[in-house]
């Protein structure tokens, strides 16, 4: 915006409005989150209605593999993942979208942004973006801050995520990590999305939201093969997408209030 560069807000993220817009408007950039994409591999607009595209970026959450391989067929362009946040800005970057494509990571660390591994599948990121007020991990012209995801630096080097740090609550007497529950719910196969919580902030039962097209007895008779009992969720709900907000989040309070009725 500082350099001039032409911007187009869109009025709302239907694939039909988003065509219209390109039509209009032929922008080379679109910059979306999950819903967006899958919303657009879905429709039933046509590939040429999205010429003028030459960059495609997912951010906001995890892009299942399956919808960037299906977006990279319909429109011949690949989907570009990026993870970052609001303390630290721009994370990583992938810059081929062949990692994205596969559903292997978000990329590798972005220029002048150092990712340091911690214990516990944690990540430190410094950078000159990182917010400074208040800091005490600040080093020099660099802040420093430790996002609330689970993650790992594979052999690629390349930043891997595995769900977010949940809070621990107590079922049946035991404490649970939800975190950890979210993370072996991703892994299921056919899995786009997770959701995991509890009906109070500090005990159970767990309830858990999956965007997947599989049945729930096949989720449960492969979580069973090496998940205890009280880390699986009683409460469940399975639909084909999250229902997102205006922004295009995740809607959370409404995947919590089906969930738990």
């Amino acid at each position: 915006l500082a350099q001039g560069v032409a911007l187009v807000a869109g009025s709302y993220p239907l694939p039909q409005v988003i065509a219209g817009d390109f039509a209009r408007w032929h922008p080379t950039v679109l910059p979306g989150v999950p819903p967006v994409f899958r919303g657009l591999t879905l429709s039933d607009i046509d590939p040429a209605d999205l010429a003028s595209l030459r960059l495609a970026i997912s951010a906001g959450a995890p892009l299942a593999p399956e919808v960037a391989q299906a977006f990279a067929a319909r429109f011949h362009r690949r989907i570009h993942g990026f993870y970052g946040s609001s303390e630290t800005g721009g994370i990583s970057y992938d810059r081929t979208g062949e990692a994205t494509l596969a559903g292997r990571s978000v990329g590798r660390p972005m220029a002048a942004v150092r990712v340091t591994r911690l214990r516990g599948q944690r990540i430190r990121v410094a950078s000159a973006a990182v917010f400074t007020h208040g800091n005490r991990r600040r080093v020099g012209r660099l802040g420093g801050w430790v996002p609330p995801d689970l993650a790992l630096i594979d052999a690629r080097g390349e930043i891997r995520l595995l769900g977010r740090r949940g809070s621990t609550v107590k079922v049946a007497g035991r404490r649970v990590n939800l975190g950890e529950v979210a993370a072996r719910l991703r892994r299921l196969a056919g899995v786009r999305d997770v959701w995991v919580g509890t009906r109070t902030e500090t005990e159970g039962p767990i309830g858990a939201a999956l965007a997947t097209d599989r049945k729930l007895d096949d989720l449960r008779r492969e979580l069973r093969a090496d998940t205890a009992s009280w880390k699986t969720p009683k409460h469940w709900l399975l639909l084909p997408e999250f229902p997102t907000t205006a922004r295009g989040k995740t809607d959370t309070e409404a995947l919590r209030r089906q969930v738990f009725g």
